[in-house]
């Protein structure tokens, strides 16, 4: 059995010990389904790249497993506890930066991380100063008069100044150029400064090179639904582009086809966990995907 059905299985199942759990999760929007049984479980520590294209439910995914967006059926858990009924325990036990963070623009940088970072038992002004110097975030400063990137780095800071056991970022380094998603990267792995070397993480972004770097796991959404599930490394091993200039019967591990339209030959996405390569002519070619190629592949 391989991890990703083993860990779904666990969702089915109601392991403890897991920090993240979807089950059969479906949320509607009136006749619409954004989401689609997404099924899938994350061990303390794992750090999730979720990957897919604009309109894939990202965003609703990460909203829903906080409890923001009730599920039309199905349960998500955070930490063993529902999501819909999330105790004040766990609560404080999460880290959250959301795609448009809502900041008090009145206050200034240090005042509005103290006002947050007081409502934490865990939480320690040294450790919001530390982080705060590390993303050289301008503390004396009005929040409403940050940059784009300057706000993106407020709320990092806000959702990490309080040691979490669990972090969900949505899209965190989209306004930030590349020298601050390098040093965001480095604050957020170097445990040393985060001083929580288990936290479990989820990071929502298009910016697949700066995932491949940091993720254990991997989720792609496409349509609401979960198009590929599995560790960095069993999908690095294991996931193929084939070209074939004949299309093999259809079967488990067969993800993507695509016929050229100028020399006829099929291009297909095959996971080799479950994929029968002997069913493949002898003339067939077959290379691995890096994460990049993996997304453009699925969904070119």
């Amino acid at each position: 059995m391989n991890e990703a059905t083993s860990t779904v299985d666990q969702v089915a199942n109601g392991v403890p010990g897991l920090a993240v759990e979807a089950n059969h999760l479906c949320v509607r929007y009136g006749p619409v389904t954004v989401l689609d049984d997404i099924s899938f479980a994350l061990a303390p520590g794992s750090v999730l790249g979720l990957v897919g294209r604009n309109g894939a439910g990202k965003t609703t995914l990460l909203r829903a497993l906080l409890g923001l967006l009730p599920p039309a059926t199905g349960v998500a858990r955070l930490m063993g506890c529902d999501s819909r009924q999330l105790t004040d325990e766990v609560r404080v036990r999460l880290g959250y930066v959301a795609q448009s963070p809502e900041l008090y623009n009145w206050l200034k940088v240090r005042e509005q991380l103290a006002l947050f970072g007081q409502l934490y038992p865990s939480w320690s002004e040294r450790h919001t100063q530390e982080l705060s110097a590390r993303l050289d975030l301008p503390e004396d400063m009005r929040v409403g008069k940050l940059s784009p990137g300057e706000r993106q780095r407020l709320a990092i800071v806000l959702a990490m100044q309080h040691r979490p056991d669990l972090l969900i970022f949505d899209e965190p380094v989209a306004s930030l150029d590349p020298i601050g998603r390098r040093d965001f990267l480095r604050l957020l792995f170097e445990h040393e400064t985060l001083s929580q070397s288990s936290a479990t993480t989820i990071i929502s972004s298009h910016l697949l090179e700066d995932l491949e770097r940091v993720v254990t796991h991997l989720l792609f959404l496409d349509a609401g639904r979960v198009q590929l599930f599995g560790t960095r490394d069993e999908l690095a091993e294991h996931m193929r582009e084939v070209i074939t200039p004949v299309l093999p019967a259809s079967q488990p591990g067969l993800l993507r086809s695509k016929r050229d339209a100028e020399d006829g030959t099929w291009r297909l996405v095959v996971d080799e966990r479950s994929f029968d390569v002997k069913a493949l002519p002898p003339t067939a070619m077959r290379r691995s995907l890096g994460l990049s190629d993996l997304f453009v592949a699925l969904n070119g």
